[in-house]
């Protein structure tokens, strides 16, 4: 039974998409407000990825490690990459990069990683090197440490909040 580092029907081919598109340039005279199309552009490379954040954050299922939606997992977690929470989670996470905090996910714990980005349900401690963003969707009480702070409107944050410019501190 695979649980991280899915590529397997249906999750995967149901929701590609296509990133690293150029995006249409636009014109800096206020007064015109017209959109002027590229001259010319080289075609960029096309990177998988699901975008089921309502953040319209890329996630890249092939470079996470994957909590599906069935699984339920506790204990610690360590990762040199990306962590993408879909189900339930109790227990560390110390990760390198990003974790991912998915719509409907469940998760108690303690998170350290350079971003984390929360559209589910959190309990816990967050420590970020970098940013946190928290979704509309989110619901999150606990403690957080990071220098760079993103709330949208309609989350819901119980929390104590240190912010320093340095960041949080990695274990």
């Amino acid at each position: 039974m695979s649980i991280f580092k899915r590529d397997r029907e249906p999750y995967f081919n149901s929701a590609l998409k296509t990133a690293n598109q150029p995006p249409t340039p636009v014109t800096s005279d206020p007064a015109k407000k017209t959109i002027s199309s590229p001259a010319t552009t080289t075609p960029a490379a096309k990177v998988p990825v699901v975008d089921s954040q309502p953040t319209g954050l890329p996630v890249n299922r092939e470079a996470a490690a994957v909590i599906d939606k069935k699984s339920e997992i506790k204990g610690t977690l360590h990762s040199q990459g990306n962590v993408l929470i879909e189900g339930s989670f109790q227990g560390e996470i110390d990760a390198k990069e990003t974790v991912w905090v998915e719509k409907g996910a469940q998760t108690k714990a303690q998170l350290h990683a350079n971003d984390v980005i929360v559209s589910g349900s959190f309990d816990g401690e967050i420590a970020c090197l970098h940013r946190l963003h928290i979704a509309a969707t989110a619901s999150i009480s606990g403690e957080i440490k990071t220098p760079m702070l993103v709330v949208e409107e309609g989350a819901t944050v119980n929390c104590r909040f240190k912010m320093t410019r340095s960041g949080g501190t990695k274990k």
